[in-house]
């Protein structure tokens, strides 16, 4: 693993996070968020593939599917709002296949945990795999009834778009606040402190989704 790509990976990471953070608050449909939108999309691709890289020369298994979540995500997310409401393209059909292959992943590697010894891999359970995995499953599902549907409308389509976005922002802060916390100052390392920034993007997350699914919106209010 070279310097360069773990130096990407920590820069990613901070900006994604920053941009997030930022988008979720601003107010939607200003040049900020548009702006703001891009950044964060390019920080998670990023992200996720030199997440994916650096975990392959660590041998993490869950962390090389996860990585590829991200990028699956943030790339799902962008292309259901960037194209006409009620339309499909190839692109959305690639990344069906792309997320089933990323399930498999998780069956595969679920069962290697299951008959490893000690009964994880690459530091991780089963059980750690079986609930990502599940997660992907519904994703799937998503991505199934979205081309059965030939494409969302309204607010579903605003709502696809907004959980693939926060879904990696989720992710991200989980892993950052919970995954690196040592080297964190030590006042900080309380599970309670810990739990603050997870539970702000899960609010928000929650938030934004029931505003739109309860109100009037305009399209153009959400455009990344």
């Amino acid at each position: 693993m070279t310097l360069s790509i773990l130096l990407i990976h920590i820069l990613a990471g901070a900006i994604a996070l920053l941009t997030g953070y930022a988008v979720a608050f601003i107010k939607k449909g200003q040049l900020a968020h548009k702006y703001l939108g891009r950044t964060y999309v390019a920080a998670m691709l990023s992200l996720g593939l030199s997440g994916t890289y650096i975990a392959v020369f660590r041998q993490v298994p869950i962390s090389i599917l996860n990585g590829l979540v991200l990028c699956y995500l943030v790339l799902s997310s962008l292309n259901t709002i960037w194209q006409s409401p009620g339309k499909t393209n190839y692109f959305d059909k690639l990344l069906f296949i792309f997320v089933s292959f990323i399930i498999l992943g998780f069956v595969w590697y679920g069962y290697q945990a299951s008959h490893a010894v000690g009964g994880k891999l690459g530091g991780f359970g089963i059980e750690a795999f079986a609930v990502f995995g599940s997660m992907m499953v519904c994703f799937w599902i998503g991505d199934y009834l979205n081309l059965k549907q030939g494409g969302s409308r309204g607010k579903n389509r605003l709502i696809r778009h907004l959980w693939r976005m926060y879904f990696p922002l989720m992710m991200s802060t989980a892993a950052f606040f919970f995954g690196q916390s040592r080297h964190l100052p030590e006042a900080v390392q309380r599970i309670e402190f810990l739990l603050v920034p997870l539970l702000l993007v899960i609010f928000t997350a929650v938030f934004w989704v029931v505003k739109v699914g309860t109100e009037k919106f305009r399209m153009n209010q959400i455009h990344s």
